[in-house]
């Protein structure tokens, strides 16, 4: 049976090489972790070699690791527009405040 390359399932954590049981052309390969028998999919993540959790009713996108990267990536930019939101209203307050005086 043909396999992937070694990457960590997002089952049992495992560095393997998942077997290929639905080949795909279009779409992403079907794999099977061949250590606890979880159904995976390669990470979309350009230059990822992990894989990703595969449902009955949805497969994931990316693997755990790449979700915690965008997950933290996106909370800076959340505290940085924050930041910034908050810069804007006190300058804002104060442009206001030397106006009525």
């Amino acid at each position: 049976m043909p396999t992937k390359h070694p990457g960590i399932c997002p089952h049992c954590r495992e560095k393997v090489s998942p077997v290929i049981i639905e080949e795909n052309i279009i779409r992403r390969d079907k794999c099977e972790c061949p250590t606890c028998k979880g159904i995976v999919f390669t990470c979309r993540t350009p230059g990822c070699d992990d894989y990703t959790k595969g449902g009955s009713a949805y497969d994931e996108e990316l693997c755990p690791a790449c979700t915690k990267t965008l997950a933290d990536g996106a909370g800076t930019v959340i505290s940085a527009a924050t930041g910034v939101l908050i810069s804007a209203a006190v300058a804002a307050a104060a442009a206001k405040m030397s106006k009525d005086d």
